[in-house]
């Protein structure tokens, strides 16, 4: 710039008396004169202008900062092949178009730049130039290359619009008006153009601008680079899309509603900051955000939301939220046939096939300006009937392949994904346009039957049958579901009571099979069929019915209680009998979602769901959705822990607490433990930072060690019966349900409510503890109801009692009434089962009923109030929504890990230093290994680990200090020590000892006496 002579002309009058010094180059090239320390006051200073848009207008009194002559040089730097520091050009051309002039100047030599393809033979002094510029002081000889010259001149140019449309309301008004012959024929002479050229601009005078933008579309530079087509769509999302901070705010003005969504500033911090180091790269929502949306401007502190008094001056955010209203409006009005019909196309193109993240930015960004036109009610009607047109061939065509598709075979094509991506279009213009066209009937699946999209469904149905895949379950965890146990029960039984085919099936050296190429091609297909039916009606149906039962059931219930005040129960005041089959019923009656078409989709194609999910992971947070919302129970364990765990990672993530670092009592664990991490002292979200733990009187530094052996031991203390929190169920050592009489402890509320949180955070942190609660307990942890069939774990013999009454005539056998009798310390206490119960006697008709409340009363009622401040402290650490995506079998094996301990897949996951599997001691310490009894390789597993329990992906899945660590065998010296171990590290030191017997009696002592306590060997 110094070499061109534009120094003194760098300085902009934006008043009568004021005046600001934007930019001058240092003799080194440096920036400096005012503003020049790193652009430090951009943000001031720019919300200072923006504050006087007005003086801005066309029609504004300014002082020209620059003659208009010296544009056509400064563009000349945008075709550098060593690109200008960003931010200083970007700069300057910011200042440029403040002024009414300059800025109608720059926006047409930049709309002729990228309009216009280089032509040979151009005078060395054209635009565009005939070659790229080497340097100011010139440098090697120029290369001539016209399809390179337009890339870096479009892509460079189209950078800096999508910039100054964020900022500058007055740029897009450019755009909305038709270019003048005058205007533009001054600008061609200042650019000194061929003669060629001249012809044809004999084309663009008279048309508006926004329609040659769009018409770029149709050029191979756009079409065939997914960059320069993210930018261009940028810069047309950011004027054709109105912004939706904007369209909020005009919702609140209109409704006068007080809590509407604020939108962004006009000039960020974020954005400035950026745009001081390098130009803003496009994001595939970031039309909606990035190009427009994000800087859409609403008065601080939530006066965006009210019209300002007529008094009042509107702020610089209002006047920009009603320019870009009214630009967008003059656009969509402007628009040519021609420009809308070439944006179908572009959507519907094929693309490059190799499915970029660039690629898919700039098709997104196509759709939603599509969405913006159809919901406009401008251009709806060719929107609509250009994609359908489109969807009927791709549908034929998709149909026709398929039929000759095979399994193993088939070749790659994009047809799928040009159809998911007009579905997507599809789906939003109708959603969009039915906002503004209530009185018309808008039914999608009507015009999509006139696709034949539905035929389209069943020849998916066919194809995904044909695949034939095997179901591989990778996991010991999900095999385990898979074969139908319980891990509790397979825990009380034992291992040796499987048989060898079970046996066989539960080993862990199993893999997971990737999915046949027909069905990675069949994938888009999938997520539209998931577009377009997602399951959100039958949802609401559901929804609906069941409120609508619940108010029958209440109805029902005061009219017994009502009738029971009179006299006894007779057939005339008997409550409506359930029927038969709802009791002792282990699966409920199908929902309205699982016997809709989706539902049926998903069940009965849950092997290649599953496989998809397997292979991405991040379907589920994205186009399979609606099966994680609505049909979770068709996902495998593995594929929604692994969803769970992300979204639990990156809840992590936002929680910024230091480490709680806990110092206990190993006799006191759990008074020292409630005391310091009860509701008083750590919030929820506290809790979900890392825990650090120190035993006092022991050495061991807790590097993820002693937190395991923490969990172990507090897992443990909540079941000791002095605390009388919980009551063991059916007799068995192992299966827990809350103390019905816990309040003779006098803060039984406030333990359940920590040990809810010990639970969640175990849960949180991805540690195994060795708790196992009832069937009806999970249920409740889930938000599930809890059904007669819960009560066999919780109460056996009352189980048998019920069951004998369902099966046999009760009739003059048994006088029972609606009320259930307990005695607490000696007192007999009697509760109504239902209003007016204890009047109400138990016939062979209500029977059904009486079964189902008595349930409730045990698992549910009985316990209330310690059940719910267990879930409170539980949900305070993990959201409910998230738990609620297993069933009450997973949730165990969530909470508790694997509950038999396999020595052969801990052989299979272990690491040898200084020794080898063909070691002696080796080979001796997996034989003495395996012949330990359950509870003694459990000792084992505590001493070498700092936990008993396996995690569900089985011994791959240990966690050691650095994240998933192996088990690992470490050579130590000296005959006659013990084996020593480093939990943080899942390390065993095994001395080199002389014989098997020696190894077996040092390794039994070992684990005997030093499974619990950390010290110094």
């Amino acid at each position: 710039l110094a070499q061109l002579g534009l120094q003194q002309h760098f300085r902009l009058a934006v008043g009568a008396q004021q005046g600001r010094q934007l930019v001058a180059f240092g003799p080194s090239g440096q920036l400096g004169g005012p503003g020049a320390s790193g652009l430090s006051t951009f943000e001031g200073a720019d919300r200072h202008l923006l504050e006087r848009l007005a003086d801005f207008d066309d029609d504004a009194q300014v002082e020209v900062p620059l003659p208009l002559s010296s544009i056509p040089s400064i563009c000349r730097l945008l075709y550098l092949r060593q690109e200008v520091a960003t931010a200083p050009l970007t700069r300057l051309f910011f200042n440029l178009c403040l002024h009414p002039q300059t800025r109608s100047c720059v926006l047409e030599h930049f709309l002729v730049l990228i309009c216009w393809r280089p032509e040979d033979g151009s005078p060395q002094g054209a635009l565009p130039p005939p070659h790229l510029f080497e340097g100011l002081e010139g440098g090697r000889a120029p290369q001539v290359n016209a399809t390179e010259i337009q890339a870096v001149g479009s892509q460079r140019i189209l950078a800096l619009l999508a910039y100054l449309l964020r900022r500058l309301p007055q740029c897009g008004e450019f755009f909305a008006k038709a270019l003048q012959q005058d205007k533009l024929m001054e600008t061609l002479q200042g650019m000194r153009s061929g003669s060629d050229e001249k012809s044809n601009a004999c084309r663009m005078p008279g048309q508006f601008s926004i329609n040659l933008l769009l018409q770029l579309l149709a050029m191979k530079l756009f079409l065939s680079s997914s960059q320069h087509a993210t930018w261009l769509l940028s810069v047309l999302h950011a004027l054709l899309v109105p912004h939706k901070q904007a369209a909020e705010s005009v919702a609140a003005n209109n409704t006068g509603a007080a809590g509407a969504s604020r939108a962004a500033p006009a000039v960020s911090a974020a954005t400035a900051a950026a745009s001081a180091e390098a130009m803003p790269t496009p994001a595939p929502d970031g039309a909606g955000d990035n190009a427009g949306a994000s800087d859409g401007p609403p008065a601080e502190g939530g006066s965006a939301q009210q019209p300002p008094a007529a008094s009042e001056k509107p702020t610089a955010e209002q006047q920009s939220l009603r320019r870009w209203e009214k630009i967008h409006k003059e656009l969509h009005a402007v628009l040519s046939q021609q420009s809308v019909l070439a944006l179908c196309r572009f959507l519907c193109q094929a693309g490059s096939g190799h499915g970029s993240n660039g690629e898919g930015d700039c098709f997104h960004m196509a759709a939603e300006i599509l969405v913006a036109l159809a919901a406009s009610q401008a251009h709806l009607e060719m929107v609509r009937a250009e994609l359908m047109r489109v969807l009927a061939s791709l549908v034929t065509d998709i149909e026709a392949a398929l039929a000759k598709c095979e399994a193993t075979t088939a070749e790659p094509s994009t047809m799928e994904t040009r159809f998911l991506r007009v579905v997507r279009t599809l789906a939003e213009v109708f959603k969009e346009a039915s906002k503004s066209q209530t009185e018309k009937d808008l039914n999608v699946a009507g015009f999509l039957e006139e696709a034949r999209v539905e035929t389209l469904w069943t020849a998916l149905d066919q194809t995904l049958e044909r695949l034939d895949d095997t179901e591989v379950n990778a996991t010991p965890a999900q095999r385990l579901l898979s074969q139908g146990f319980v891990p509790s029960a397979v825990r009380a039984e034992g291992s040796s009571r499987l048989s060898a085919a079970t046996s066989a099936t539960l080993a862990s050296n199993v893999q997971a099979i990737p999915p046949k190429p027909l069905l990675n091609r069949l994938l888009p297909l999938m997520e539209a069929f998931f577009v377009l039916h997602n399951g959100n009606i039958e949802a609401e149906q559901d929804r609906k019915d069941k409120d609508e039962k619940k108010k029958n059931k209440a109805e029902r219930d005061g009219t017994a209680a009502a009738a029971a005040g009179v006299a006894s129960a007779t057939p005339s005041n008997r409550a409506s009998p359930l029927p038969k089959r709802e009791v002792f019923a282990e699966v409920a009656e199908a929902s309205v979602v699982e016997r809709s078409r989706f539902g049926q989709f998903c069940k009965k194609h849950r092997r290649p769901l599953n496989a998809l999910v397997k292979q991405t992971p991040g379907l589920l947070a994205k186009s399979f959705e609606p099966l994680l919302r609505h049909m979770p129970q068709c996902l495998d364990f593995d594929n929604k822990r692994g969803y769970f765990r992300s979204q639990l990672r990156s809840r992590r993530l936002e929680s910024r607490y230091e480490t709680i670092r806990l110092r206990v009592r190993r006799g006191e664990i759990f008074m020292d433990s409630y005391h310091q991490l009860k509701k008083e002292k750590r919030t929820g979200e506290e809790m979900r930072a890392k825990i650090q733990v120190q035993f006092q009187g022991e050495e061991g530094i807790d590097a993820g060690g002693v937190g395991k052996e923490w969990y172990s031991a507090l897992a443990k203390e909540i079941f000791n019966p002095n605390y009388a929190l919980f009551v063991q169920a059916g007799g068995k050592a192992c299966t827990y349900h809350p103390n019905p009489m816990s309040y003779v402890n006098r803060d039984h509320l406030q333990f359940f409510q920590f040990i809810g949180r010990v639970i969640g955070k175990a849960i949180h942190d991805g540690h195994n503890v060795e708790a196992f609660f009832t069937r009806g307990f999970y249920k409740h942890m889930l938000g599930r109801k809890v059904i007669p069939a819960d009560l066999e774990a919780f109460d056996p013999e009352y189980f048998s009692n019920l069951k004998w009454m369902l099966d046999h005539d009760i009739t003059d056998i048994v006088e029972l009434t609606f009320s259930a009798e307990s005695d607490e310390l000696g007192q007999q206490k009697i509760v109504d089962l239902k209003p007016g119960g204890r009047d109400m006697k138990v016939t062979n008709e209500n029977k059904h009923e009486y079964i189902q409340l008595m349930s409730e009363h045990k698992m549910t009622n009985s316990v209330r109030q310690q059940i719910e401040h267990f879930l409170k402290g539980l949900h305070e650490i993990v959201p409910a929504e998230l738990l609620s995506l297993f069933d009450d079998k997973e949730l165990e094996l969530l909470i508790s890990g694997l509950p038999d301990i396999d020595i052969e897949d801990l052989k299979a996951n272990t690491e040898y230093h200084s020794y080898t599997p063909q070691s002696e001691q080796v080979q001796w310490f997996w034989k003495v290994l395996s012949e330990f009894t359950q509870e003694q390789r459990a000792w084992f597993l505590q001493f070498a680990t700092g936990t008993s329990r396996v995690p569900v992906e089985g011994f791959k899945g240990l966690v050691g200090m650095r994240g998933p660590q192996k088990f690992s065998i470490h050579r130590a010296f000296g005959g006659d020590r013990l084996p020593s171990a480093h939990t943080c590290f899942n390390q065993l030191d095994l001395p080199d000892y002389p014989s098997e017997e020696v190894l077996r009696e040092k390794l039994v002592q070992a684990v005997s006496e030093g499974h619990e306590g950390f010290g110094f060997a």
